[in-house]
């Protein structure tokens, strides 16, 4: 059986002020079946959102570019036209939990309307059937029957996260991608929102893009990690490999800017900053950064198949090129930080 989504070399890129910038650069991943969550985490900028955007073809007027192979359950996505596509997949088989829940709700609606409207837009149900399956919802993600009568201001920061969550869910998608959906709420909320992620997980068995720059959070739920960095997926790999043997430096320097339950030493800061879009740096994009970086950074790498499971796009994982070098970051100065 082909695997339930299967995305090659997709690429997205806008224009403006005359130049074209790429937001998503050659990305490859695969999400084999029922119940599995791949964690696409990276700093602000890094394409993270635009990815998902493309997946869901919500496209911005100033896109410039975009191609690639996007194939779910076999099917190819990228021939169907705006209409097909918004009548046979989104919604229907790919949902998603869009970053900011209020900018979402519509504030002069009440939240059953709004959860119900996706079902009623085709005519298919019954005004009444819409009404029950929203309350069926809101029970489902937590809230109750009864906030199906409330408005957006009536709730909470986590109950408006959980409302969009039962959004997604109105046509009981394969596919649901998750932009941030905690990155507004405290911690408290965002463990409960967590816990029902890993519930949906579960049961009815939902397949997560789960979009953070947190990668400890991405770690409670994803089975797989890619790391975005300039529109790139940088180290792409099985969750239980890639958190505790990261084999790229920029993988590396982010899970050590994560403070730790046991030990003493302190989370140090990612070095430098992350390149314009529009003026990225000829080779390894990460090299102006890296601790690492030598001769072969000059040259930009492909993605590197591993061994232990996935790929990096990173020299030192090639022994040819590596010439004996290891992936051991330098030690740092703490005492300025102190």
């Amino acid at each position: 059986m082909p695997p339930l989504l299967a995305v090659t070399d997709l690429r997205l890129a806008y224009r403006a002020e005359g130049r074209t910038i790429p937001a998503v650069d050659g990305v490859s991943f695969t999400i084999k079946g029922k119940g599995e969550a791949l964690g696409v985490v990276g700093e602000s900028g890094s394409g993270k959102s635009s990815l998902a955007n493309a997946l869901i073809r919500l496209l911005p007027k100033n896109s410039a570019e975009f191609s690639g192979s996007i194939r779910l359950d076999g099917q190819e996505l990228t021939v169907l036209s705006d209409e097909q596509f918004r009548r046979q997949i989104r919604w229907r088989r790919i949902a998603m939990v869009f970053q900011g829940a209020m900018n979402v709700l519509n504030p002069v609606l009440r939240i059953g309307d709004q959860i119900a409207e996706p079902m009623l837009l085709d005519r298919a149900i019954s005004k009444r059937a819409g009404r029950a399956r929203a309350e069926e919802l809101l029970e489902r993600v937590g809230l109750g029957a009864a906030f199906a009568g409330r408005y957006p201001h009536e709730l909470s920061g986590g109950q408006k996260q959980r409302a969009v969550i039962a959004t997604a869910l109105a046509l009981s998608p394969d596919l649901l991608i998750l932009d941030e959906p905690t990155s507004a709420l405290d911690v408290s909320v965002q463990a409960q929102i967590m816990d029902l992620l890993k519930g949906l997980k579960a049961d009815p068995g939902i397949s997560m893009i789960f979009i953070t720059h947190d990668i400890a959070l991405a770690s409670d739920i994803c089975d797989t990690i890619a790391v975005a960095y300039a529109g790139e997926h940088v180290e792409l790999g099985p969750a239980e490999r890639v958190l505790p043997a990261p084999r790229h430096p920029y993988t590396a320097l982010l899970l050590e800017s994560l403070p730790r339950l046991r030990g003493e030493t302190p989370p140090l800061p990612m070095p430098g900053s992350p390149p314009d879009p529009a003026a990225l740096p000829h080779g390894c994009r990460f090299h102006p950064r890296c601790p690492l970086r030598f001769e072969a950074c000059d040259d930009h790498p492909p993605a590197i198949p591993l061994a232990d499971g996935g790929n990096a796009r990173c020299w030192l994982n090639d022994p040819a090129v590596a010439d004996g070098r290891q992936l051991v970051l330098p030690a740092r100065d703490t005492a300025a930080r102190a």
